[in-house]
């Protein structure tokens, strides 16, 4: 999962993913908070893992982003490339600078 590129992610993401395999898994809280404020209930915890549930059929293009960034934040320089929304694209500008402090602030 890991060395998987974000191309292939978007071309074959899995629906299902463990703790384990979570990059930078000591901040996910923070980045699934983030996430259900772009694209609401679109992960669901578990116990051990986690699991994408988009709202759309088949899913939106930012609801695949997101779950990406959630479990993949290695790659937000490469999501940024993508059309998004404003506040995912502010979110992700403020995950890079530490600064989440502002995303909260922009987004209440």
């Amino acid at each position: 999962m890991k060395n998987k590129t974000l191309k292939e992610l978007i071309e074959n993401y899995p629906n299902e993913i463990t703790f384990e395999e979570i990059v930078d898994f000591e901040n996910l809280d923070e980045r699934l908070s983030v996430v259900d404020c772009i694209v609401i209930n679109a992960i669901g915890v578990n116990e051990g893992f986690i699991e994408f549930i988009p709202d759309n059929n088949p899913p939106l293009n930012e609801e695949i982003l997101c779950w990406i960034w959630a479990i993949r934040p290695d790659l937000t320089n490469e999501i940024l490339q993508k059309n998004i929304s404003d506040d995912f694209e502010f979110a992700l500008n403020s995950y890079l600078n530490n600064s989440m402090d502002k995303f909260w602030d922009y987004i209440s």
